[in-house]
Parts: C-alpha cells; sequence; structure tokens
C-alpha cells in the first residue's frame, strides 16, 4: 500500500453561502505501481481529492497516508515546512493547463523543481536533459511555452514532473486540452513511463478514453466513491 485515504471529509463554504460538503467521509487504497482513474462528472470531487492527495490541500476530518521511507505518514497532519518536502520526494504533478513558466524555456522548466530540491544546476541540467529526451522533446528543449504545441507543453510537464523521482504522478483532467490524437500520445507515453519507473498514477477526469487507459476506475459521486472496478488494460 502506498496511498490509503481512511474517512475523509471536505467541504467549501463560498461568501457566506451554506457549506457545500464535497467529500463525505470517502476512503480510498492505492497500491504501488496502479494506474487510477478518478471519474465522474463535474462537481463530484475529483480534482479536489486529487489536492488532498498531493498535499496542495487540507481535508477537514480523514486521514491521508502516505507511505515513505520511515513508514506510513498521515499528510494531512503535517506542516506546510514538512509537506514542500515531501512533495519534492514522493510526489510529481500534472495539470491541465500545463502551468509551465512562461518566461522560462522548456529544459529550464523541467530544472526548476531539481533546485528547488537542492540539487546542483549541473545535476539538474542534464537530468532535465535526459527526461526531455525521454518525452521525446529534445529538438524542442531551449522553446519557450508559447512555442509548443498544447501536447508538446504537456510532454513537458510530464518530464517536470519526473525530475525529482516520484513514487506517484497526479494528474488532473492531463488531457483536457488536448486535440484526441495528442491525448492518446499523452496517454501512451504515461503508461510507458509508469511501467518503466513503476509509479504509482492517479489520474483525475471525466473522459471515458482517458479511463479506460487505467487499471483501476473509482467512480465518484455524492462525496463518496461509488464503484470501484478494474480497467480493460
Amino acid at each position: 500500500m502506498i496511498l490509503s485515504v481512511r474517512n475523509i471529509v471536505k467541504s467549501f463554504q463560498i461568501k457566506g453561502e451554506v457549506k457545500t460538503v464535497v467529500l463525505d467521509n470517502l476512503c480510498l487504497d492505492v497500491e504501488q505501481g496502479q494506474f487510477v482513474a478518478l471519474t465522474g462528472p463535474s462537481g463530484v470531487g475529483k480534482s479536489t481529492l486529487l489536492y488532498l492527495l498531493g498535499s496542495l490541500d487540507k481535508p477537514d476530518s480523514g486521514e491521508i497516508l502516505l507511505q515513505t521511507e520511515s513508514g506510513m505518514i498521515d499528510i494531512s497532519k503535517l506542516d506546510e515546512f514538512k509537506l514542500s518536502g515531501l512533495r519534492t520526494k514522493y510526489l510529481g504533478f500534472v495539470f491541465q493547463f500545463f502551468q509551465l513558466l512562461p518566461e522560462f524555456t522548456a529544459a529550464e522548466n523541467v530544472m526548476i523543481p531539481a533546485l528547488i530540491a537542492g540539487r546542483s544546476r549541473k545535476f539538474a541540467s542534464d537530468k532535465a536533459a535526459y527526461l526531455i529526451d525521454k518525452v521525446g522533446m529534445s529538438h524542442r528543449m531551449n522553446h519557450k511555452p508559447s512555442e509548443l504545441s498544447g501536447g508538446e507543453q504537456q510532454r513537458i510537464a510530464i518530464a517536470r514532473a519526473l525530475i525529482n523521482d516520484p513514487k506517484i504522478i497526479l494528474a488532473d483532467e492531463p488531457t483536457g486540452n488536448l486535440d484526441a490524437a495528442n491525448s492518446k500520445a499523452v496517454l501512451e507515453l504515461l503508461a510507458k513511463i509508469m511501467e518503466e519507473y513503476n509509479l504509482t498514477c492517479i489520474v483525475a477526469t471525466h473522459s471515458n478514453d482517458v479511463a479506460e487507459n487505467a487499471a483501476r476506475i473509482c467512480t465518484m459521486g455524492y462525496g463518496k466513491i461509488l464503484s470501484d472496478s478494474l480497467g480493460t488494460v
């Protein structure tokens, strides 16, 4: 078990409106190496759950246990300093809108998490070049995001997510901004990288095509996981 979610509750209240419960005593266990798709229509809490798993937000109650070198740790109870180190070491993120910094080249964008982690510039540069080659983008590594297509930007974002050798990749609608051909290419790339690096991948998506590439499909609704089934791969 690499990740265990126990009785998570998360609610939001906006401008004095009635509190809305998005996640209601939700439970989920994820094994090392699994490709899990969180599915369901918009507004059921897929992205909220993903952000909690990535320690980018905290639940109102419940536990989020992550397997680390020190054993299972409840990341929902850690302060921001400890969470920052944990995210850097164990988690990689891929977002729908890529989140590449426009003033930096593709290579520099990939390097940034390694530099934040305290690695030398040479290490970060060499590792970025290696990963950019892995995702088939060596010919574009000195281009800025505005000079790249959506599919190319997402490949660079995947390379960036890998630079600190995470155990888990968390992807929020990773093909939501891509056409069918680029979506297929990105999904095939994710699957290949998962297998090569023995990564766990959790994807929030409303796309059936994305879900069909997962080994496990968790359908969400009413703040819970309504069904949990094996995928077709």
